[in-house]
């Protein structure tokens, strides 16, 4: 393979990454500010519960509640309350310091492979 094809293969390779990174990074800004984003009202009725089930689960009322089943099924609800539970259960071990790291020192990349099931 010639070196000008090389490297028009690693050029578009980064502009690959470069683009899902600005993508991601404009999914971030929208989250952030989810309640004045275009995400749609069942991105942000997930989003108010995440918020909630984190930040002050007493926030969880009957308004909340009805959002919720208006656009979730009662499985879809369950689904994302055992989701934000599953991402949140290290909150404790880590505000008391118990967590270990899994490269200390190092972030570790999280990976997940086709089943969901994170890899290290």
């Amino acid at each position: 393979m010639a070196a000008q094809q090389i490297q028009r293969l690693i050029v578009e390779g980064l502009l690959r990454q470069a683009l899902v990174l600005r993508l991601a990074q404009e999914m971030a800004n929208k989250i952030d500010r989810y309640e004045a984003s275009d995400l749609s009202t069942r991105h942000k009725v997930a989003l108010r519960l995440a918020d909630a089930m984190m930040t002050m689960p007493a926030a969880i009322d009957f308004d909340l509640r009805r959002q919720l089943f208006e656009q979730f099924s009662r499985d879809e609800v369950l689904e994302l309350t055992l989701d934000v539970m599953k991402w949140n259960y290290q909150k404790v071990a880590v505000a008391l310091g118990t967590d270990d790291e899994v490269s200390p020192g190092l972030l570790t990349d999280l990976v997940f492979d086709a089943d969901g099931n994170p890899r290290l």
